[in-house]
């Protein structure tokens, strides 16, 4: 207990750390996990963490100014962190808006409690089968190992002027593998909706008499449906291949880390 007492500071940086995280990465970050939940589970780990890494005996400065740049340091690596995997995540409900105007679920939107805010419906289905492949590939045990990999490659006390250039690359490569991720997923489904729409055009110039417009809505709704019925081994493998190198470059981000 005396030694807790003497350290409680470095037990404070790194439970921002660890809080800091759960704000941002997925699974932790939902609404439906109550906030006491996540600050005592938050609490919990750090409790665990502390002593192995309070052992390298930091010397805090009293300086309260100085204090308080640490603390927004560790902030900002925990939602770096949190959030490189929270893009990749979001690919999955990307990949279902790129062809739900088609369909005709453009309109038709749903409140997700994950995200708090309202996606169209496939966007929703698609974003559930992801956090549960998320889930299924132990994502979250990740997350607490990537927050304890961090303090062994990225020290309590050391601040890098250099760093932004660095990790905002990072974060450019991961927004461009979102969308390489979205549109693998996505592509199956929006090439058969556009050779069904090419299909109603000629059909429309062949048969001006039907009312294609009526005809096309359910069956565009069909095919959509049936193709990602067949696809969906696929999806789910697209998905756990993309967090499992989500989950590499992180590591990968963290040996190099600018610190």
């Amino acid at each position: 207990m005396e030694y807790f007492v003497y350290h409680y500071q470095v037990f404070l940086l790194i439970m921002m750390r660890m809080s800091s995280m759960m704000v941002i990465a997925p699974f932790y970050s939902s609404g439906v996990i109550p906030f006491r939940i996540k600050a005592l589970f938050a609490f919990l780990v750090t409790l665990v963490i502390f002593p192995v890494v309070a052992r390298n005996g930091y010397a805090l400065t009293g300086n309260m100014g100085l204090y308080a740049l640490l603390v927004l340091k560790e902030v900002g690596i925990g939602i770096y962190i949190g959030f490189l995997v929270s893009v990749i995540v979001a690919a999955f409900q990307l990949s279902g808006e790129f062809f739900a105007v088609q369909i005709g679920f453009g309109i038709n939107e749903v409140f997700d409690p994950l995200a708090q805010v309202s996606i169209p419906l496939v966007g929703q289905l698609k974003n559930l089968i992801g956090m549960l492949v998320f889930l299924s590939i132990g994502g979250h045990h990740f997350l607490i190992r990537a927050i304890y990999r961090s303090f062994e490659l990225a020290p309590l006390l050391a601040i890098d002027r250099g760093a932004a250039g660095p990790l905002m690359k990072h974060v450019a490569y991961v927004f461009s593998g979102m969308f390489v991720v979205a549109l693998k997923i996505a592509i199956p489904v929006v090439a058969t909706i556009f050779l069904v729409s090419i299909s109603m055009g000629v059909l429309s110039k062949a048969a001006p008499q039907m009312n294609i417009m009526m005809l096309g809505f359910p069956l565009k709704i069909m095919v959509a449906f049936g193709v990602m019925l067949a696809i969906s081994p696929l999806v789910v493998r697209v998905m756990s291949v993309s967090l499992d190198r989500t989950f590499r470059f992180i590591y990968k981000v963290l040996v190099y880390w600018p610190a």
